[in-house]
């Protein structure tokens, strides 16, 4: 009878953490959905970059220099030649940031439909796929939706904006790469500003406001040039975690404009 009541107390518990959980990501999706038509920019600092020897204090500093978003590549060895980390650290991350603050995670994973609910409950606020990952990316996509996230689509530097024209309107988040992800090399510039460019005239074409992320090799010398093609979202890694004043660092990025200081 004790061994009863304690499962139900467990699981009444269990329940009230998930609902609470599944409550704040929807606060957190509904004002990014709401942000991003209205000409705000954010930088999402890349933890492929921060020092995990003491990520909390990493995290921390980036967070109250005043990014919003946090961008974590999730990277499985087999989709990219490098693995990182998973669904531990997502989780972890979570736990230490303040509630409004967005996790932003780039599956670059074979067939994410089998890794979507793991991170779902690890606390992602936005999951973006690669194309070419999974026969059934409108299929993925809804998933993602429906577990509550922000969806998102990852465009490599040799993926066609065509490959998503389909489903445009169901992505609140695309990613366009500058380096081909894992394995770093040149900088696709030119072709980054153009796919920006054909992004933005087809959303305004349908009326649409995704975010457009940039990620890969992002400074303050090549952030104005995204942002003048339309890109409203900057994942840096180096560029924010290795700076002495990293609320400079962001401001920079966002193009001279710091950051608020984040309340104590």
């Amino acid at each position: 009878m004790m061994v009863g009541l304690f499962v139900l107390v467990v699981s009444a518990d269990l329940a009230h953490s998930l609902s609470a959980t599944t409550q704040h990501r929807a606060t957190r999706v509904e004002a990014l959905r709401r942000a991003s038509g209205q000409g705000t920019i954010v930088v999402s600092p890349s933890l492929a970059k921060a020092n995990l020897c003491c990520l909390g204090e990493e995290v921390k500093a980036v967070v109250d220099a005043g990014a919003e978003w946090l961008h974590l590549s999730v990277q499985d060895g087999r989709m990219v030649p490098k693995i990182s980390f998973g669904t531990p650290l997502v989780a972890a991350v979570r736990k230490v940031v303040p509630e409004e603050i967005i996790l932003d995670v780039k599956l670059s994973v074979v067939e994410p439909e089998h890794r979507l609910r793991d991170f779902v409950e690890a606390g992602a606020d936005i999951l973006s796929v690669h194309p070419e990952a999974t026969l059934q990316l409108p299929a993925v996509i809804n998933a993602i939706d429906a577990a509550g996230c922000a969806t998102g689509a990852v465009l490599n530097p040799g993926t066609s904006v065509s490959t998503i024209e389909p489903i445009l309107d169901r992505l609140d988040v695309i990613v366009v790469m500058l380096v081909n992800p894992g394995w770093g090399g040149p900088k696709y510039l030119e072709t980054a500003l153009d796919k920006i460019k054909t992004l933005r005239a087809l959303c305004a074409k349908r009326g649409l406001h995704p975010w457009i992320e940039v990620d890969g090799g992002i400074s303050s010398k090549n952030a104005p040039a995204l942002l003048q093609a339309g890109a409203n979202a900057l994942v840096a890694g180096g560029s924010v975690f290795t700076a002495d004043d990293k609320r400079a660092a962001i401001g920079a990025l966002k193009g001279g404009t710091a950051p608020p200081r984040v309340p104590a």
